[in-house]
């Protein structure tokens, strides 16, 4: 027997459908599907180093650019400036494709590692210092050349001047030793690491008077991860370094410098009357007794209260306290 709705249920029911409360024809709504997060990765970039170790190439390579700097505006007689500009990682094929063309490209084994880094130099750069090897003003060599071997042989001396500082900066992490594996003109025939892998780009700009150009070195990413450990300890090293041993680092390089020393016989007074009627032979008469000691100055500046004595046929200088104001 069908139910029979109430005055009051069927009056509830209409008010239900007049204020969308209760809706009898649709369908109960469908659950969203359940979202899966996505990331993009790149391949590519599997063997990249970390930042801490980027780092610490770019404090290596800033070093070794001051050496550079140094070392050859005395090869060259010349001011040289050498500023580092960039510390990027790149694909190999990235790499060789920013250089130009011809150009300066060694490559350049490292023992013991079984790996080779690369050193690219301008051909801005290369003309200019292989005039001044050969006595000129460093003039540029007009329209786009490939050196020659003749030229190639000269410019040699700056590789190896390159490499020398580059093994000093390099000290503190490991000792290696540089040696040129092969040189040309066309970066592309020299494939150190596959075109894909990955590589820290160096770049440093050199000035030599009114020419400017670009060093580019080239170190592959998997020879730095198999390192990582040299880099973490030396880096841990540098930073437990006390101010002691950097003050015992600065006497060991000022040891060799020459300094004027002087003994001096001070507090005796002469008039200027006197000063002015003195000629050869006469006898000044000072104030001090025959037995008071001389003061002992270097660069001027009194240190040392002493004698003066003969020794072995010269004057010498016996101390016998400090010089106290």
């Amino acid at each position: 027997m069908d139910k029979i709705l109430s005055q009051e249920e069927i009056n509830a029911l209409f008010s239900a459908m007049t204020s969308d409360e209760l809706d009898l024809g649709s369908p109960a709504p469908e659950k969203p599907p359940a979202q899966h997060k996505v990331s993009l990765y790149d391949f590519r970039c599997a063997d990249r180093i970390s930042q801490d170790q980027m780092r610490s190439i770019h404090l290596l390579h800033d070093y070794f650019g001051r050496n550079f700097s140094s070392s050859l505006s005395a090869y060259l007689r010349a001011f040289v400036d050498v500023t580092l500009i960039s510390v990027d990682q790149v694909a190999y094929s990235e790499f060789l494709k920013l250089l130009p063309d011809p150009t300066l490209f060694t490559s350049i084994g490292m023992r013991p590692l079984d790996n080779n880094m690369a050193m690219e130099l301008n051909p801005s750069l290369v003309f200019p210092m292989i005039d001044m090897l050969l006595g000129g003003p460093g003039n540029a060599s007009s329209g786009d050349r490939s050196p020659t071997e003749i030229e190639m042989n000269i410019i040699e001396g700056v590789i190896r001047l390159a490499m020398r500082d580059l093994r000093e900066a390099w000290r503190p992490i490991m000792e290696l030793e540089f040696f040129i594996d092969g040189s040309g003109t066309k970066p592309q025939m020299f494939q150190i690491v596959s075109p894909a892998d990955t590589v820290v780009s160096v770049g440093l700009e050199i000035k030599i008077g009114e020419n400017s150009g670009m060093m580019n070195i080239c170190i592959p990413s998997r020879m730095l991860k198999v390192i990582r450990n040299k880099f973490d300890q030396q880096w841990s090293i540098q930073r437990h370094k006390t101010a002691g041993s950097e003050a015992e680092r600065i006497i060991d390089l000022l040891r060799s410098a020459d300094l004027k020393i002087s003994g001096e016989m001070r507090n005796s007074k002469l008039a200027v009357d006197g000063l002015l009627s003195i000629s050869a032979g006469d006898v000044i008469a000072l104030s001090q007794r025959v037995d008071d000691p001389v003061i002992l100055c270097i660069c001027g500046i009194p240190k040392f209260k002493g004698r003066i004595i003969v020794r072995r046929g010269k004057k010498a200088f016996e101390i016998q306290e400090h010089f106290v104001n």
